[in-house]
């Protein structure tokens, strides 16, 4: 590195004397992004933070940057320009990093000279006059000269007499219980904890002031809905944030037969879902979901949670529950095909309990864990016994590049004693808590058709378990496939004996415009899909949007024990279903998708299902229009 010519006299030493003012301004240029960060920062405190800004920037520079004219006729004339070696250029260099940690140093001191400002505004009796600009220096103001600070006159007056007890101004007590001043502990960006000791209560409501942003964001694969565009209210840290995201879909359901005996049919409105969640402070989870279905509307989900990191959070209230890894990894309306398959009357759905779920080996392995309430998605306990739910999904390849990554597969569970009678008529799908809450007293096809249903007086007396293994692979060609095995003890007053019933399912879809699914793992699956070339005239974009076709093919197998048992009459009822979806999904851009399905369903005999005369197959036409915001 050659020897470098710096304007500016120096002395022996090689340590700057003075700096002219175009060096000045090569300086300033320089550390220009830190200069950007502090006026970021100094905005927060008004227009008088432009005199703040700019003592911390001139503070350290020699007395001519801070206004002695160049060409004053008094001041001495620079001496010629000296060469310096590359020690002394590197030590130049290192003092000007030092003069902007010291600026940066004087702006945290500056901002706890605020914070105590404030502090000092919210006790009662304490009067702070209105700021003038330095020029105006006006009464009160105490100005210090070749300074462009201006402090505030701080004065304290009797506080008006109080109305009532509560009406004075609430204050922080000065130390905690031990006497000792309070302290606070704080949150860095990066999420490290730094503790600052203050004279307040840090958990008084009045340290809990501060500016909330407000903000519209789309997430993709996460979320209460996982997936689809949320407005977010939030501080600048994350803190404290509040989101809301919301889900419709409008149907057209069409069969090509007269009187199906369900509410799911014509134009309909099946889901409608609203999510209310967030953190009170980072660790501390929320989440309260409601959802309009079919013209009914319940409470869908309401949860506390705790996040001790990446590998545990503990979870307590009503959520999503294993097993049936379609149910519970993704919303039926982000599904390739249009809804669930016949399987989704037999997963955990929503329970009522405790839940540990988490992330292991560098997000490898998911898991979920816990004990809840008997019986499926109710509100409250329908017996004094509990039901253990978990799952494992392991994505060995999530960390690679390979094709592989998106490859997973796990097992869903569930065990516990029921006692409750099935009751037909009063806790059937899709009629008691808007579709969730069940006790299996029939079983039906994705639209609601009951072609299975047990005889009153029917009771549910002992262990049920269910064991459900799935495997997928994500990306522009997605395959899912999950096998589910629902076992229980049924009861009437003539005979007891286990009843079990069992199903699959296998999902296929292409994306015809190039685009990938989301990449999935025990949590997450299908998610909302964000179009290569979207379809968006309102920013001059006419691309196709995401074309994609998808099929499904399931089978639920309710089994002949309930028939020779006599829990259920042949005459009415049959015990196997097959169920084959095709269509095409549409995505104009992220935040809206359109469905076109065909729905082929068959009964392995005929039995009646709309009116005297039997049948054993049909076809139903669905459109859907969904959107994710």
């Amino acid at each position: 590195m050659a020897n470098t010519t710096l304007r500016g006299q120096r002395t022996a030493s090689g340590s700057a004397q003075r700096l002219d003012s175009d060096e000045t301004l090569e300086v300033l240029e320089q550390y220009r992004p830190d200069m950007k960060r502090v006026g970021r920062w100094s905005v927060m405190f008004g227009p008088k933070s432009r005199y703040v800004l700019a003592a911390m920037l001139l503070w350290p520079l020699p007395e001519f940057a801070r206004g002695q004219n160049p060409g004053d006729p008094s001041a001495p004339a620079p001496a010629a320009p000296a060469t310096i070696t590359n020690a002394e250029l590197l030590e130049e260099i290192r003092r000007l990093r030092s003069e902007v940690v010291q600026v940066k140093e004087l702006r945290d001191e500056v901002r706890s000279l605020r914070g105590q400002i404030d502090e000092l505004r919210s006790k009662p009796g304490t009067e702070i006059a209105p700021t003038a600009d330095a020029s105006a220096n006006p009464a009160g103001a105490q100005v210090v000269e070749g300074s462009p600070f201006v402090f505030e006159d701080i004065r304290f007056v009797e506080p008006p007499p109080a109305v009532a007890p509560f009406s004075a101004p609430a204050t922080a007590p000065v130390a905690n219980r031990s006497g000792a001043p309070a302290a606070r502990v704080t949150t860095t960006h990066s999420g490290a904890s730094t503790t600052e000791t203050v004279y307040g209560d840090p958990d008084h409501p009045a340290n809990d002031n501060f500016p909330l942003n407000v903000r519209y964001r789309y997430n993709f694969g996460t979320g209460a809905l996982g997936g689809g565009g949320y407005t977010q209210v939030g501080d600048e840290d994350g803190e404290f944030t509040v989101n809301l995201t919301n889900q419709i879909t409008l149907d057209g359901t069409f069969y090509d037969r007269q009187n199906m005996p369900t509410i799911e049919q014509g134009f309909n409105v099946p889901f409608a879902r609203t999510f209310l969640y967030g953190n009170i402070t980072k660790n501390w989870i929320y989440q309260v979901g409601t959802q309009g279905f079919l013209g009914q509307f319940n409470l869908l989900d309401v949860f506390g949670a705790y996040r001790f990191g990446d590998a545990l959070t503990l979870r307590f209230g009503k959520g999503l529950t294993p097993p049936l890894y379609e149910y519970y990894a993704f919303s039926p309306a982000m599904e390739t095909v249009i809804t669930n398959s016949p399987l989704f009357q037999l997963a955990g759905k929503r329970q009522m309990g405790i839940m540990a779920l988490g992330n292991l080996f560098d997000g490898r392995l998911q898991y979920w864990s816990g004990i809840n309430n008997s019986g499926t998605s109710w509100w409250y306990d329908i017996n004094r016994n509990v039901e253990f739910n978990g799952a494992l999904t392991l994505t060995p390849f999530a960390q690679s590049d390979s094709i592989f990554s998106s490859l997973g597969g796990g097992v869903g569970f569930s065990a516990g004693n029921d006692l409750y009678r099935l009751d037909p008529g009063q806790q059937i799908a899709f009629v008691n808590g808007a579709g969730e809450p069940t006790t299996n007293s029939e079983f039906v096809t994705s639209t609601g058709i009951p072609f299975f249903t047990y005889n009153e007086g029917v009771i549910a007396d002992g262990l049920r378990t269910r064991i459900a293994p799935h495997v997928f692979w994500y990306g522009r060609f997605s395959v899912l496939a999950e096998y589910m095995n629902f076992s229980r003890e049924l009861a009437d007053a003539n005979a007891r004996g286990r009843s079990t019933q069992n199903g699959y399912y296998v999902n296929l879809s292409y994306y015809l415009t190039g685009e990938r699914d989301f990449q999935g793992n025990g949590f997450q699956g299908y998610s909302t899909t964000a179009p290569l070339r979207p379809f968006r005239p309102s920013r001059g974009q006419f691309g196709p949007g995401a074309w994609q076709i998808a099929s499904q093919w399931a089978q639920l197998n309710a089994g002949t024990s309930d028939f020779r048992l006599g829990f259920a009459d042949p005459a009415k009822s049959t015990n196997l279903l097959d169920q084959m979806m095709i269509g095409i999904n549409w995505w104009p851009n992220r935040y809206t998708r359109m469905s076109f399905n065909y729905i082929w369903t068959g009964l392995n005999r005929p039995i009646p299902i709309n009116g005297p005369d039997p049948i054993d197959t049909w076809g139903t036409f669905w459109f859907r229009y969904a959107m994710f915001f």
